[in-house]
Parts: structure tokens; sequence; C-alpha cells
């Protein structure tokens, strides 16, 4: 039955597309327009979730926040700028053909592409260098670690400098990349840089996914640490991912149609950041999961050392009669109690009344023998 309601759907979007050739291009729109508008906001609220945590669990620790909590973020707030620029381009005709566009719509697009590209850089150098600065400081009692990780800070510094830089000026005048009406040029070969800043992004990741390797290897741990080491390591695996799909994408990047050719490329960009930001978070997120774990346990020890509630009315019955028992024995006891005392007085009182009449007796038989 589900098979046929599939194929029943094909047949009919099918159908609807031959017949109808002047809606598909409606349709592409809507699908983009979903994709780029869903994607990327669910992406920020994970990646704003997963920084909040990982802030609690400074707190939780009892910590003061470092430079790469300062670093994380300051490329989560610039994260939220590529987020709004590529969903405005979503409600801008995004994923058509430009010449299908209106003037106003052509020049939004091309004005998000513009600034997409110049926040992308900055929120990805901050980012990367707050976990390079976390790695530092985690092996900073490695010589090698220390050395290398300043180096690699001050290259990411660099290449983030150069990348906005260019971007900002590969046109002049800087306006003429988003308004064609003006008079002006841009600098050859621009999707070579593109392509060029996007290779070295990788380059980037991979080293930065590398790193503390070594070091975890030779770590003696439990099945518990290494699974959860597999997952962030899995996770600075996609990052790497995503920025090879990036880097693919823009060898079908037309700067003459933005419109039709960015699509992919923003889901790609938005995607390497928000899982970057994640990625650079869950390290930090230990407190909170051992706290979670502690409150599991002493509930569930609470839960079995506990009876069911009809047990526990019927012992606190059982506890009640015993108590009232109690309180009847102990009033027999004590006035049992009282009267052993009164009865060992008198022996007491008596005893030495008894003794000296012994003695007496003794006395006066040893005289009369006498």
């Amino acid at each position: 039955m589900g098979f046929f309601f599939f194929f029943s759907f094909f047949f009919f979007f099918f159908f609807f597309v031959s017949s109808h050739p002047v809606n598909m291009a409606n349709l592409v729109n809507i699908y983009w327009k979903n994709v780029l508008t869903i994607v990327p906001i669910i992406g920020a609220v994970l990646a704003t979730m997963t920084y909040l945590l990982r802030l609690y669990g400074r707190r939780m620790k009892a910590v003061g926040l470092h430079l790469e909590d300062y670093l994380m973020g300051a490329g989560l707030i610039i994260s939220y700028c590529v987020t709004a620029f590529v969903v405005d381009t979503a409600f801008n005709g995004v994923g058509l053909p430009i010449a299908s566009l209106p003037k106003n719509e052509r020049q939004r697009i091309q004005f998000g592409s513009w600034m997409i590209q110049k926040f992308w850089a900055p929120s990805m150098a901050c980012v990367k260098i707050s976990i390079v600065v976390f790695i530092k400081r985690l092996f900073s009692s490695i010589r090698a670690y220390v050395i290398v990780s300043n180096c690699l800070i001050g290259f990411i510094a660099t290449w983030a400098l150069a990348a906005l830089l260019t971007n900002i000026f590969q046109c002049t005048p800087v306006q003429y990349y988003y308004d064609k009406d003006l008079k002006g040029h841009c600098m050859p070969g621009q999707v070579q840089f593109f392509q060029a800043m996007g290779s070295i992004a990788l380059v980037e990741d991979i080293i930065i996914f590398c790193l503390p390797i070594p070091v975890f290897w030779r770590l003696q741990v439990n099945r518990r640490q290494k699974i959860g080491l597999i997952l962030v390591f899995s996770l600075g695996l996609l990052v790497c991912i995503f920025s090879l799909m990036r880097l693919i994408e823009f060898r079908k990047f037309q700067l003459t149609d933005l419109a039709a050719s960015s699509a992919k490329e923003s889901i790609w960009t938005c995607l390497e950041l928000d899982v970057a930001i994640i990625c650079g978070c869950l390290p930090f997120l230990n407190p909170l999961v051992q706290g979670v774990r502690s409150k599991v346990r002493s509930d569930a020890s609470r839960y079995h050392t506990q009876p069911s509630t009809g047990s526990n009315l019927h012992l606190h019955s059982m506890r009640g009669n015993k108590g009232d028992f109690r309180a009847l024995g102990s009033d027999c006891g004590a006035s049992a109690n009282s009267n052993g005392h009164n009865a060992m007085a008198t022996a007491g009182r008596q005893s030495p009344d008894m003794e000296n009449n012994r003695d007496v007796d003794g006395r006066s038989s040893m005289a009369h023998n006498s």
C-alpha cells in the first residue's frame, strides 16, 4: 500500500510538471526556500543551545570563562549574520535562473551572497582559534603542541584577515559586486580565489581534527570515555566533510548567476559553521553529563530501596500497631521495672539486718558453747 501511494504521488507530480512547465520554477523556488530557511535556523538553534550548555557546565564547575569561551561566543554571534543572509536569499528567488527574477530580488541575492562571504571567514576563524586554544591549554605540558598551536593560531588569523579584505575589495567600486548598474570591474579569477580560500579552510579543519589524536590514542581510558571521544571525533570529521562539500560546490559557482549556483554552497556553509560550533562545545559538557548521571543513579537507588505504595501503607499500619504495642509494653515494662526496683531496694534494706542478725546469732552460739 505504501508503494502504491508513493508511485501514485510520483506519477501525479510528473504529470503535473509535464503539463505545467511554467510552474516547475515555482516548485524549485519553494523547495529551496524551505531548505534554506529550515536547515540554517535549526543549525543555529542547536549551536546556540550547545554553547549555552557549555556556559552552564562552566558554572557547574565553578570556574570562570577563558579565552576559548569568548572566542566561541564571538564565532556564534557572527554566524547569526551568515544564517540571516542565507535565509534572506531564500525569500528572493534563490535556486532560480537570475534572468527570471525581477531587478530588486536579483540585487538582494547578490548582496546577500556578498555579505555571507564577509561573515563566514571571521566566524570560522573565531571557532577554529577557540578550539586550538583549548587544545593548547589541554596539552600545555607538551612543548610541541604549544608551538604547533601558536603557529596554527597565527595562520588561521592571517587566513581570515586575507579572506575578509579580499572579499570586501574584490570589486571596484565595492558596490559593483551586487549592483551591476554601476561602472566598475572585479578582479580576475574570483572563483579561483574562493576555491583557494575553501581549500585552505579544509586543510585547517583536517589539521585541527588530527592534532589531538596522538595523545588520545595513548590514553588508557574505559569504554565509555572511548565512545565519547569517538563521537567528538566523528563530529570533527563531519566538519571536514561539509567543508569538502562546500569546496566542491565552488566548481559550479557562477558569479553571473548567483541565484541558481549559490543555493547548495549556502547550505554547506551554514552546516559547516554550526557543526564546528557544536563540536567545539562538546568537550565542555562533561560536568553536565556527570551531573545527570549522578542524579539518575541517586533516583534509581532511591527507587530500588523504597517499597511499593501498597506495601508502604501496610507497613505504615503495621508500624502504627507496633507503636501502640510498644506504648503498652513500655507502660507494663515501666511498672514492672518500678516493682523490681522497689523489691531490690527492700531486699537491699533487709540484707544488712539479716547479716547483723546472723552475726549476733553466731556470736551468741559461740559464747554459749564456750
